[in-house]
């Protein structure tokens, strides 16, 4: 069967980000695995619609390229994600009929993703910011506007997919306007999840697949997001940037892909061997 890994890099900026430091990993992981790597760098949709969204919903128009209606199974990974050298191969275990994906408020375990959401909200509400409280699932969904919903939430950064199955549900999952695109919706997340949960079988991915480095920060190293602890080497920014990066070795050596959501700026600071 014909698989390929895809991701979409648009911007000098993300290019010159994901040529430093993911580009690298993806085209290593791509050869241990004998897998195509699709690197996109336009608009799937260059219409009034896509350009007014975040390029993330592009990964809803996916199977329109021809490389992937090509595949048996493709993979989408947000092009901030850092895979690991020893990761093993995400195709493994997902059959053709069913998506593959990590579960969101699960990863890497219920309780601690809990607690960094936790976190995250007491942090942005100290910075004058507020977003929607999506304790449970059935919140995460109704914020989009959905009255129902599954009662798990697919972490959408990373997704492997069947063309002839998913290209469908992508597209219906592309065609929603429940509410104004904006971060606080997480873009094609929630619309996206709810489509593949209510109309695909679902096998869920080990949580290092998609290893958020939000919540290993706010769960572990709460410190670095502290501006009055960042104030303090004023004099020595070398030192706090060495001691960020040997956090995000101990994050990286700990995930299959460490992704970078909402936090891309830090993966400057990660050290790439």
């Amino acid at each position: 069967m014909k698989r390929a890994l895809f991701t979409l890099v648009l911007g000098d900026r993300y290019r010159q980000r994901f040529a430093a430091k993911a580009a690298p990993t993806f085209r290593a992981y791509a050869r241990a695995h004998g897998l195509s790597l699709v690197v996109l760098d336009r608009l799937l949709d260059d219409g009034p619609l896509g350009r007014s969204r975040s390029p993330a919903w592009q990964k809803c128009l996916l199977m329109r390229h021809p490389k992937a209606a090509a595949c048996g199974q493709v993979a989408w990974l947000d092009a901030d994600i850092v895979i690991r050298p020893d990761a093993p191969d995400v195709f493994e275990g997902v059959p053709p009929d069913a998506f593959g994906a990590v579960d969101a408020f699960g990863s890497p375990s219920p309780e601690a993703y809990a607690a960094a959401a936790g976190r995250i909200r007491a942090y942005l509400a100290g910075h004058g910011l507020a977003g929607p409280d999506d304790a449970t699932p059935e919140r995460f969904y109704h914020h989009y506007g959905f009255d129902t919903g599954p009662d798990r939430v697919a972490q959408t950064g990373v997704l492997v997919l069947t063309p002839e199955v998913h290209g469908p549900i992508l597209e219906a999952a592309y065609a929603e306007t429940r509410r104004p695109d904006s971060r606080d919706m997480l873009f094609e997340m929630r619309p996206l999840s709810h489509h593949l949960l209510t109309k695909s079988p679902v096998t869920w991915l080990d949580p290092r697949f998609n290893a958020l480095w939000a919540t290993t920060l706010f769960n572990h190293y709460p410190f670095l997001a502290d501006p009055a602890f960042r104030a303090g080497f004023r004099d020595r920014p070398d030192l706090y940037q060495g001691l960020k990066a040997r956090c995000l070795a101990a994050a990286y050596e700990n995930s299959h892909f460490l992704h970078f959501a909402g936090a891309a700026d830090d993966m400057d600071a990660l050290a790439i061997e």
